[in-house]
């Protein structure tokens, strides 16, 4: 696949996601079932997030991610397994990441003069994810 193929596959993905949010925020936001999970005091989280209840969905916003916390086991274990970004000054995170956005992810931070972790995201929570060359 072309680059220019990649980058626009991974552009529509992170939409699609993106639009996934939107729906599941404004869900909540009107009580039709669907509820935020709430901040466990005990978990693997490199640092504590404060849940604001709102209306309005957050706006998205991207940056690149220049650290990576990738919990390999949730605790406690009622907790969901996250992967953390540290994107645009905070702390953002990917619940139950697949194995390739893991290893795709690594792989970059192993090698940071080749690839970089771009992260969109609103609020704490990512909702788009590219890797790409530099």
């Amino acid at each position: 696949m072309s680059k220019n193929k990649l980058i626009i596959t991974g552009l529509t993905v992170c939409l699609i996601l993106a639009s996934i949010l939107l729906i599941l925020n404004t869900a909540a936001a009107d009580n039709q079932g669907i509820t935020p999970q709430p901040s466990n005091p005990q978990s693997t989280a490199p640092m504590a997030i404060s849940q604001k209840a709102s209306a309005v969905p957050a706006a998205v916003t991207n940056d690149i991610a220049t650290k990576y916390w990738l919990e390999l086991k949730a605790y406690p274990s009622s907790n969901t397994r996250a992967l953390w970004l540290y994107a645009g000054n905070d702390w953002r995170y990917l619940s139950n990441p697949s194995s390739n956005i893991e290893s795709s992810v690594q792989n970059a931070f192993s090698n940071p003069n080749t690839f970089e972790v771009r992260v969109w995201y609103s609020g704490q929570k990512i909702v788009g994810l590219v890797v790409n060359t530099k």
